[in-house]
């Protein structure tokens, strides 16, 4: 199934030593409810061809959606992909904005690669789909999803340009020996000029390299109380994920974590504004949800103001409502947090 994405900008970005081609589009998925219900998981609809001219060379592309996602892993997510079909090898970014009624940005997630005939890229699920379905996210304008698309293509030249080489393997060995490198400053500390002291465990570290990865750390060091201080007290966290968390502040790195770790390192994350960590710990808590601990994940996204967290939370309670009304995290939650029970519950309503 084709439909139309409209060109609404075309233009050229000179980068000093080389050019990049930017072209936006927009894309109406007409009566997105209604392909929801009928395509299969798997099944996508997709753009007619998009037809560009770069460097007097003809380069087609494709954008194809899976409403019900790629594969049965990601069956509750929508899956989105652009896909070349011109033969010459270019570097593109590929850029897709979800937008809402009011045509703001609701989601953006962007990808750099080199592409070849018959190559993808995108994102295997770009977004929950519920999340596009529920009429308090008001994304769905008379029923149409809008997507705002744009499709950056490097000049020839900038393919040897390190910046878009991603996947090149020198690049990807000289970031692993470098975080290998960091990890073992960290497990041997050298030079180490403050202590964190966890319940008893001293952790040394270095306020240069925690100041350089938290602003949280950065603020502290720079206070007049901790400038000259060689330990600090962390009260709040407990060893085991301070360990883990300073893994990541050196090497970026934390191995596999089950979800009572992700909670413990979240609030850790949150606390000291680790973006991606905390992301990455979002990621882990919304994909490991279970009926033993959807609540206690719930209340965490609402201390932590976590909208995406709270929202897959609150739909997966909703999901299986039957099998979570009799237990006593349930009836705490209505005693005490009435307004995330009666999320809950307008969730169940639409059902």
């Amino acid at each position: 199934m084709g439909s139309s994405a409209s060109l609404l900008k075309e233009s050229q970005i000179n980068h000093g030593c080389y050019q990049v081609y930017k072209y936006e589009y927009r894309w109406l998925v007409e009566n997105f409810k209604k392909i929801e219900t009928s395509y299969t998981t798997g099944k996508h609809i997709d753009t007619y061809g998009l037809k560009l001219n770069v460097q007097s060379k003809d380069s087609a592309f494709v954008l194809m959606l899976y409403p019900n996602g790629f594969n049965e892993r990601v069956k509750d997510y929508i899956s989105l992909w652009c896909k070349r079909t011109s033969a010459h090898e270019i570097a593109i970014q590929f850029t897709c904005a979800l937008l809402d009624v009011n045509d703001k940005e609701i989601i953006t997630k962007s990808i750099k690669q080199k592409m070849s005939i018959e190559s993808h890229v995108g994102w295997i699920s770009f977004c929950k789909r519920d999340l596009i379905l529920d009429d308090e996210s008001k994304i769905l304008k008379d029923g149409n999803l809008t997507l705002n698309c744009t499709l950056e293509i490097y000049e020839d030249k900038a393919i040897t340009n390190a910046e878009v080489e991603e996947d090149d393997p020198h690049i990807n060995a000289s970031l692993l020996e470098l975080s290998k490198s960091f990890n073992q400053l960290l497990l041997e500390p050298n030079f180490h000029d403050i202590t964190l002291n966890v319940d008893g465990v001293k952790f040394p570290a270095h306020k240069s390299i925690l100041s350089a990865r938290s602003p949280v750390f950065k603020a502290m060091m720079k206070s007049p109380l901790e400038a000259e201080s060689t330990s600090t007290e962390i009260s709040d966290i407990s060893k085991e994920i301070v360990k883990l968390m300073l893994q990541y502040i050196y090497s970026g790195e934390v191995g596999f974590i089950n979800v009572q770790t992700a909670m413990g390192l979240y609030y850790a994350a949150d606390k000291y504004e680790l973006i991606r960590l905390k992301e990455k710990c979002n990621k882990i808590l919304a994909s490991n949800l279970e009926v033993s601990n959807a609540i206690d994940i719930l209340l965490l996204g609402d201390k932590h103001f976590d909208n995406d967290l709270k929202f897959c939370c609150i739909q997966f309670i909703a999901k299986n409502a039957t099998e979570l009304q009799e237990k006593e995290e349930w009836v705490n939650l209505m005693k005490n947090y009435p307004s995330l029970a009666n999320r809950v519950f307008k969730s169940l309503s639409k059902k």
